[in-house]
C-alpha cells in the first residue's frame, strides 16, 4: 500500500480496516517463532484475554508462557498467578528467567473469587501479565475479563477445561492445547484479526525457554515425586507426564 494512503487511512479512527488494525496492537513476544507468526499482533495480545483450553494438566501449558513471563518480569513489571492448581515451583520458575520478586500468587480457592480477583487485578493497570485458572465461567464473566484487560492494558491468560470450547466466549483468542507425537499442538479456535490454523511446537523449543538443563530429581525413600512438585518435568517430550 502507498505510504501516503496508509497514513491517511490510519488518521481516520472511524474507518474500519478489518484485520489490519490488529497487526498494530501492542504485544509480548511468545518466545516461539511459529506462534508469533500466527498471531496477528506477533505475540501475546496486550489488552486482551487469551483462553488456553486443555483436557488435562501437565502437557506444557505453563511452559508455553515462560519466555514471555521472563521478559515482562525481567523488565521490572509485575505478573500474577491467580488460583494455580498446584503450588508453583520457585526454582523452576527462576531457572526459566522469571523474577520471583515480581510474581504475585493469589490463592482464590474457587471460580467466583478467581474471576473477581482477576477482574480487579486486570483493571488496576499495575500488572503486565495476569494468568488465571478457571473451571466454570460464563460469556458475561469472560466479557468482563476482556473489558478489564483492555482497560488495564494487560496481557491476560485464562486456562479453562477443554469441554468449554463449545461455550461462547467473547475474548480475543481461544486455543486448544494437545500433545501429538510428543509435540505441543495449538489449534486456533478463535483469533481476532487472524486466521484459524494449527501450530506445532517442538519439545526442544521448550527446553530452550526453561534455562539450564535440569537433572533428574531424586527423593528420599518413601517419597514419590510428582509433576506438581517438579513442573519442569511436565513439558512435552519429558517422558514423565
Amino acid at each position: 500500500m502507498d505510504p501516503a494512503l496508509d497514513a491517511l487511512l490510519k488518521s481516520q479512527p472511524t474507518l474500519w480496516r478489518g484485520r489490519d488494525r490488529y497487526s498494530e496492537q501492542a504485544s509480548v513476544p511468545t518466545g516461539f517463532s511459529s506462534l508469533d507468526k500466527a498471531l496477528p499482533a506477533r505475540g501475546w495480545c496486550i489488552g486482551g484475554v487469551t483462553e488456553l483450553l486443555a483436557s488435562h494438566q501437565g502437557i506444557g501449558e505453563v511452559s508455553l508462557l515462560l519466555p514471555a513471563l521472563s521478559r515482562v518480569t525481567s523488565e521490572g513489571q509485575w505478573a500474577a498467578f491467580i488460583n494455580p492448581p498446584h503450588i508453583p515451583y520457585a526454582p523452576a520458575l527462576g531457572n526459566a528467567g522469571i523474577r520471583l520478586d515480581r510474581l504475585l500468587i493469589i490463592d482464590s480457592r474457587d471460580d467466583a473469587n478467581t474471576l473477581w480477583a482477576a477482574e480487579q487485578v486486570l483493571r488496576s493497570g499495575l500488572f503486565a501479565s495476569v494468568v488465571a485458572w478457571v473451571a466454570r465461567s460464563s460469556a458475561q464473566k469472560q466479557r468482563r475479563l476482556q473489558l478489564a484487560a483492555e482497560t488495564g492494558r494487560t496481557w491476560a491468560t485464562v486456562y479453562r477445561p477443554l469441554h468449554t470450547r463449545k461455550e461462547h466466549s467473547p475474548v480475543a483468542a481461544r486455543m486448544r492445547l494437545s500433545i501429538v507425537n510428543a509435540r505441543l499442538v495449538l489449534d486456533m479456535i478463535k483469533l481476532r484479526g487472524g486466521s484459524l490454523q494449527s501450530i506445532i511446537i517442538d519439545p526442544a523449543e521448550f527446553d530452550a525457554s526453561q534455562g539450564a538443563e535440569w537433572p533428574i530429581p531424586t527423593a528420599p525413600a518413601g517419597i514419590e515425586l510428582s509433576c506438581a512438585s517438579f513442573p519442569e518435568a511436565s513439558r512435552p517430550g519429558s517422558g514423565s507426564c
